[in-house]
C-alpha cells in the first residue's frame, strides 16, 4: 500500500511503468502518478507540470497497451488526443486515444483482431484508473479506430462539410501525437489535417467559432463576472482553458504551424507576427493561471478523497487568485475579439 509515494521524478516513474506486469500493479502506479503531479501543485512551473504528466501517462496507455496485446500485427499507431496529446494533462484524465491502423487491417480477420485489442486496452486501462471516456473518444469505438486511408476519407468528408462531427474531428486530429507504434502514421495524419485547414477554410473558421461558444464576454465588471449571476462556482476548463486552447489552435491551424502545445503555438504565432507580443505574453500567462488553478484543485480534491476536476469556488479563492483570474478572462475575452474579427464570425450562419 502506498508504493505510489515514493516516485520522486519523472524518469523513475516511467522506469516503474514500463515494468509494469498487469493492471493491478499498473493501478499502483497511475495513483502514484497522480501523487507526483498532485506534489508539484505549490511549486514550480505549472505548464512543465503539464508536460510532465503527460509524459508520465504516455508511459502508461503505452504499458496497458503491451498488456492488452495478443500478437497484433504490426505497423500500426496508438496516439493520444486532447490534452494528453497537447502535454497539458493534470488529475482529472480519461481514455482519449486513437488507433491509426495499416490499410491491410481492412481484411475481415485483422478488422475482428483490432477491435478485441482495442476492447482489452480499454478494460486495461479503466483497470488502471482511467475510466473510459464518456464520448466514447477512444480506439475502443469503431469511429476511433481507422486505417490511414480511412481517417483521410474522413477528413474529407469534414472538409466537404464542415459540421459539427467535421469540426470535432479536426480539432482532434491536429493535436494528435505517437504514443505506441509507428510514429510516421500520426505524423501523416496530423499533415493531412494542416492540408485540410488550408484548403477548406470554413473548417478553420468552425473551430474559432466553437472556441467563442465558451469564451466569457470582455468587458467584466468585478473578479467574479466569470462565475455568472447567482454561481459560486466556474468550471475553468469550459470558460477558460477550452477557449483559450481551441482558438488559439484554430489560428495556428490557418498559419500552418506544426506545434500542438498551446504556449507553443502561441509562440509560433507571435514569431510570425500574426498575433501582437504583448497579447500573446498575455495569453501565455492567463494560461498558465488558469492552469494552475485547476491543479490546484484537483490536487486539493485527491487529498480529500474526491473525484479531480475542473471546478473552483468563488469563495475558496484568495484575493490575489481572484485577480488574477480575473485579468486571465479578460485575456480569454481579448481573443474572442480577435477571433470574432479576424474569421469575420460574426457574418458566420
Amino acid at each position: 500500500m502506498g508504493e505510489e509515494m515514493h516516485y520522486k521524478d519523472v524518469s523513475e516513474l516511467s522506469e516503474a511503468l514500463g515494468r509494469a506486469g498487469d493492471a493491478r500493479e499498473l493501478a499502483g502506479l497511475t495513483r502514484g502518478v497522480r501523487a507526483f503531479v498532485a506534489g508539484r501543485a505549490e511549486s514550480g512551473d505549472v505548464l512543465d507540470t503539464g508536460r510532465a504528466a503527460a509524459a508520465l501517462y504516455d508511459g502508461l496507455l503505452a504499458r496497458a497497451a503491451v498488456l492488452a496485446r495478443d500478437r497484433p500485427p504490426g505497423g500500426f499507431c496508438l496516439a493520444a488526443l486532447g490534452s494528453q496529446a497537447r502535454g497539458e494533462q493534470f488529475l482529472a484524465t480519461d481514455q482519449d486515444n486513437a488507433l491509426i491502423l495499416p490499410d491491410p487491417a481492412d481484411a475481415p480477420e485483422a478488422r475482428e483482431a483490432w477491435t478485441a485489442f482495442a476492447a482489452r486496452l480499454r478494460d486495461v486501462l479503466a483497470a488502471a484508473g482511467l475510466p473510459p471516456c464518456p464520448k466514447g473518444i477512444m480506439a475502443a469505438t469503431p469511429e476511433w479506430r481507422r486505417t490511414l486511408r480511412e481517417w483521410r476519407e474522413a477528413l474529407d468528408a469534414a472538409a466537404d462539410r464542415p459540421d459539427a462531427g467535421g469540426v470535432l474531428l479536426v480539432s482532434l486530429l491536429a493535436d494528435v501525437r505517437a504514443v505506441w507504434g509507428d510514429p510516421a502514421l500520426a505524423e501523416a495524419l496530423a499533415g493531412q489535417v494542416r492540408r485540410h485547414a488550408a484548403d477548406a477554410p470554413l473548417l478553420v473558421r468552425g473551430l474559432a467559432r466553437e472556441a467563442l461558444r465558451f469564451a466569457p464576454e470582455s468587458g467584466f465588471p468585478g473578479p467574479f463576472s466569470g462565475f455568472g449571476k447567482n454561481h459560486t462556482s466556474l468550471d475553468l476548463k469550459r470558460a477558460a482553458v477550452y477557449p483559450l486552447a481551441l482558438g488559439v489552435k484554430a489560428l495556428a491551424l490557418e498559419a500552418g504551424l506544426t506545434e500542438t502545445g498551446t504556449v507553443e503555438r502561441l509562440d509560433g504565432l507571435v514569431r510570425r507576427g500574426l498575433v501582437g507580443g504583448e497579447l500573446g505574453a498575455r495569453l501565455t500567462r492567463a494560461f498558465a493561471c488558469v492552469q494552475g488553478l485547476r491543479l490546484r484543485a484537483q490536487a486539493r480534491a485527491l487529498a480529500a478523497g474526491r473525484a479531480p476536476d475542473n471546478l473552483i469556488e468563488r469563495d475558496a479563492l484568495p484575493v490575489t487568485d481572484r485577480e488574477a483570474l480575473r485579468q486571465a478572462l479578460h485575456a480569454v475575452a481579448e481573443l474572442a475579439a480577435v477571433l470574432e474579427h479576424h474569421f469575420g464570425l460574426a457574418y458566420l450562419t
